[in-house]
């Protein structure tokens, strides 16, 4: 049976997971970020959201404190090193500390599907979005994550796990780097009381822009290729990512979680 109906989007009362931490998420003014971001300060998080569109920012603080929870919010591009900078800034200057990292802010940034359509600048764009993002906000927080350890969660996909047609080799070579660098990070920081670990998501419900996109085209093989049979909703990335903020995951670094239905089974 081929279905896409939504799941259950559930938000469960906070339980202090995340008193007294601070956390940083990039592209968190929308989204699978903001999402995230909503789940950390929910469990008692104080949160710092970075993206590009300072209108949605502008947004999503006062969603945050309508619910009477903690935010500041830094309009910043992840590809410069001076913004990641004003982002661990704001944090530590605010809250005086850093505990989580979440580099969420990536995508395939518009760019064409097609190896043979791609332009250096469409290359240098993904690249620099994903990886040289997660990469120099990673190396800006490390002072402030090793005053007393911490959590970096990084965003990589299922694209760079596979080499699927509907993926574009620009974004799937980002995000198998974004694998390299998680794995690679945990070792060297392990020392250091951080745990790094990557969440890489399948096909989500997400922005209008992709739910269009979605509707365009005949998806029950990909459905198919689903063991649940429907695509996820934010919330339950979110979920991930607040289990792997928290002490619940203490003693995982490395690790490359897939949250895709099952998708990878196949």
């Amino acid at each position: 049976m081929t279905q896409d109906t939504n799941a259950s989007a559930v938000s469960l009362p906070g339980r202090g997971l995340l008193d007294g931490r601070v956390a940083l998420v990039t592209g968190g003014a929308r989204g699978l970020g903001l999402a995230i971001a909503q789940a950390l300060a929910r469990e008692g998080s104080r949160v710092v959201i970075s993206d590009l569109d300072a209108d949605a920012l502008e947004q999503a603080v006062s969603g945050f404190r309508s619910a009477g929870q903690e935010v500041t919010a830094v309009t910043g591009n992840v590809a410069v090193v001076a913004d990641c900078e004003c982002m661990v800034r704001a944090a530590v200057d605010t809250y005086g500390r850093l505990d989580v990292l979440v580099n969420n802010a990536g995508g395939s940034a518009h760019t064409p599907p097609k190896l043979e359509d791609v332009t250096e600048e469409d290359y240098d764009k993904v690249m620099n979005w994903n990886v040289r993002g997660t990469f120099f906000c990673t190396k800006v927080a490390l002072p402030a994550l090793k005053a007393q350890g911490g959590s970096i969660i990084n965003l990589t996909s299922m694209s760079g796990r596979t080499g699927a047609e509907i993926f574009s080799p620009q974004y799937s070579a980002a995000k198998a780097a974004i694998i390299g660098l998680t794995r690679n990070m945990a070792m060297h920081l392990g020392p250091n009381g951080i745990r790094v670990n990557a969440i890489a998501p399948g096909f989500v419900r997400a922005g209008e822009r992709a739910e269009a996109i979605w509707a365009t085209r005949d998806n029950t093989t990909i459905l198919n290729q689903i063991a649940l049979r429907r695509r996820g909703v934010e919330t339950e990335l979110a979920d991930v990512a607040l289990f792997l903020a928290s002490e619940q995951s203490r003693y995982m670094t490395g690790c490359i979680l897939d949250v895709n239905g099952g998708y990878l089974t196949f």
